[in-house]
């Protein structure tokens, strides 16, 4: 009964934080480079409980870990001047929130009353040297190349910082579609084959998703009423032994 209880107790756990990640992967499902996420269970080495019935190595999982999935999500045509899209997956662009540097694949930008380049966030887009891009305000309409090179008529204004990492998986966000190197240090993208007037869009199967909610969810209820037939069981044995006693 013991057993039965605690397997019971923590599959709900495990299942509940499952739940939450694939709720909001639904939820970002509109947010522009959002990546796709899937819970790992590991197993607890440390054991929370021990049963006193047989059997006792009852093995217990939690989910501590995520995968992401960082392939590049579908560009969605915006013919913005100043919304761009990376197709290189390990690619991020380089922006400054108060002191500290960010990365994020979130390309739909903007400017200031000073005519430098931000983010939706209000974070500031870094060139490849660590500066803010300031734009000319009478220089018309950007245009940029495929190694993120911005030019204003036949002016350079600078090339974008696109930076790429070791383990982009392993980055952290922080929020506001931003992400900490989390210790890695960035190493300059060549090639990040960027586009103009388009924004990624989040790479989130609705339909996997959905699909990965209803597995969840009957595998719930399992564990729902394994939980309450051990506890009647339990409950049966405490009355039974009772009235032996008596």
């Amino acid at each position: 009964m013991d057993n039965a209880l605690l397997v019971g107790v923590n599959s709900q756990e495990m299942l509940r934080r499952r739940m939450d990640i694939v709720a909001n992967n639904l939820a970002n499902m509109t947010t522009a480079s959002f990546k796709a996420e899937v819970a790992l269970n590991e197993l607890v080495i440390e054991r929370p409980a021990k049963a006193n019935d047989e059997p006792h190595d009852v093995r217990f999982t939690n989910v501590e870990r995520l995968h992401r999935d960082m392939s590049v999500g579908t560009m969605r045509l915006t013919g913005g001047p100043l919304d761009f899209g990376l197709e290189e997956p390990n690619a991020f662009f380089a922006v400054r929130m108060g002191e500290e540097t960010y990365y994020t694949r979130d390309g739909q930008f903007s400017l200031d009353d000073l005519s430098r380049l931000m983010t939706r966030e209000g974070a500031f887009v870094l060139d490849d040297g660590g500066n803010e891009m300031v734009f000319d305000p009478e220089g018309g309409p950007p245009t940029v190349s495929d190694t993120g090179v911005i030019r204003q008529g036949n002016i350079e204004i600078g090339r974008l910082g696109v930076y790429g990492f070791e383990t982009p998986a392993a980055l952290e966000k922080v929020g506001g579609n931003l992400w900490s190197p989390a210790g890695q240090e960035p190493e300059a993208v060549e090639l990040p084959k960027l586009q103009q007037g388009v924004v990624e869009q989040s790479n989130v199967n609705a339909i996997s998703e959905v699909t990965r909610m209803i597995e969840i969810s009957r595998a719930y209820t399992s564990a729902s009423r394994l939980v309450k037939d051990a506890d009647e069981l339990r409950k049966t044995a405490i009355s039974k032994l009772g009235q032996t006693q008596s």
